[in-house]
């Protein structure tokens, strides 16, 4: 998939501040839910066809929109947290704890990366129709997702090589180097909405692909 003329487009300076602000939203408490919400408002219209950005209007729908994905991310990562908690309550417990608070919160690593792995098809099924529980039908997202497997997993594992690479260089600069950081950050999760809502419309899972489908039906 060529996401090259979108990084073009984003570049461009007419948007390139959307972006740059939702990077410097997503630093303050309580409005970096706007900052959420303005990702789940751009899959949307990149799942209409549009390579376009979204303008910021409309705050407060974008706000709530960002707290339903914030509830998403928590519903599939509630299962790790928790091993990981209690990994590390009994591994401060006792010494004769420790082995098996290694031994959980290692489970817990596996449940996060696991879990983790369907969460841009989850968001980009909830931005479609902005429906909270279309994100938790995991038997669709999993089928959704075997039909681009090789690009979805390449998609999700050069997100975080570029995620941590992030953070072991720009990261490290001195004074603004956390600023410039929590920018960056959000770009590659602008491009990461680009290139698995461009990926989900490929699949069964897009409303106007199975609308398509019942049309090819119907004749």
């Amino acid at each position: 998939m060529d996401i090259i003329p979108f990084i073009q487009f984003t570049l461009n300076k007419r948007y390139i501040l959307r972006w740059v602000a939702g990077g410097i939203i997503l630093f303050i408490p309580v409005a970096n839910f706007l900052s959420l919400g303005y990702l789940s408002r751009s899959s949307r219209l990149l799942n209409i066809g549009s390579v376009g950005l979204p303008t910021w209007e409309r705050k407060s729908e974008i706000w709530i929109e960002g707290i339903k994905l914030l509830f998403i991310f928590i519903l599939y990562e509630a299962i790790p947290f928790f091993l990981f908690s209690f990994g590390f309550f009994l591994t401060a417990l006792h010494s004769m704890t420790v082995f098996f608070g290694s031994i959980i919160k290692f489970i817990g690593y596996i449940a996060l990366i696991v879990l983790s792995f369907f969460l841009p098809f989850a968001f980009a099924k909830f931005s479609e129709n902005n429906e909270f529980r279309n994100a938790l039908e995991y038997e669709k997202l999993i089928n959704g997702i075997k039909e681009v497997m090789v690009p979805y997993v390449g998609g999700y594992l050069a997100t975080g090589v570029i995620l941590y690479i992030l953070s072991k260089t720009v990261l490290r600069i001195p004074f603004i180097g956390f600023f410039v950081w929590i920018v960056l950050i959000y770009y590659t999760m602008l491009l990461a909405t680009y290139y698995f809502t461009r990926l989900y419309t490929q699949t069964s899972l897009s409303s106007e692909k199975i609308s398509e489908q019942s049309i090819v039906i119907e004749q």
